[in-house]
């Protein structure tokens, strides 16, 4: 099970791709891959699935108005997505990939339009079906 969202953000292309792992208790582990201009990371991203349903209902709401803000964050770590509105439905998707205390981690940014966001709300709440499906 794979998402993936792009865009473009001043002629650099930017993506970001959440790959389902494993699920262990209420926590599921994914693989996040980000692109963007000209460099790319990698990183393992755990998330409850808890915070996953709270991440639905807020992304699903900022969906629904096309305004606001919600940062998603690692539970191992100081990794994040941060999806905000922009000014005409634009979806600004920034974050880091990898925690700060590594020796190397990326901060990144890019543009995308607001129809990605739907593809993550549902991915997200997909997630949390198949984790309860192997546990």
């Amino acid at each position: 099970m794979i998402s993936s969202l792009s865009g473009v953000d001043d002629d650099h292309m930017g993506s970001l791709i959440f790959e389902y792992e494993y699920a262990i208790g209420d926590y599921i582990t994914f693989t996040k891959k980000v692109i963007s201009g000209m460099f790319a990371g990698t990183y393992g991203f755990c998330l409850s699935c808890d915070s996953l349903k709270e991440a639905v209902l807020a992304l699903s709401e900022m969906y629904k108005e096309l305004k606001g803000a919600y940062q998603i964050n690692d539970y191992d770590s100081d990794d994040y997505v941060l999806f905000e509105f922009a000014k005409q439905g634009h979806l600004k998707i920034s974050g880091q990939v990898g925690g700060s205390h590594n020796q190397q981690y990326l901060v990144y940014q890019f543009m995308s339009d607001q129809t990605v966001l739907n593809e993550i709300i549902l991915y997200f709440r997909n997630a949390c079906s198949t984790a309860k499906l192997e546990g």
